[in-house]
């Protein structure tokens, strides 16, 4: 995911989930460079970019 705030890539599992501030709990992920709060992304996000990440390696590869 990108952070919003700083731009900065990285994993949803390298952000802070959670920073127990928020009424009702948090549900987005901090980013780990700045702390800016980052929505999660949304399953369909998700999915697209793997689809994506894969037609890449494809073309990469020899025929």
């Amino acid at each position: 995911m990108k952070c919003a705030f700083c731009g900065y890539e990285y994993d949803e599992s390298e952000g802070k989930q959670g920073c127990g501030g928020c009424p009702g709990g948090c549900h987005s992920i901090h980013c780990p460079r700045c702390n800016y709060k980052n929505p999660l992304e949304a399953g369909l996000i998700k999915s697209i970019k793997k689809i994506i990440a894969k037609k890449d390696q494809h073309k990469g590869a020899p025929k």
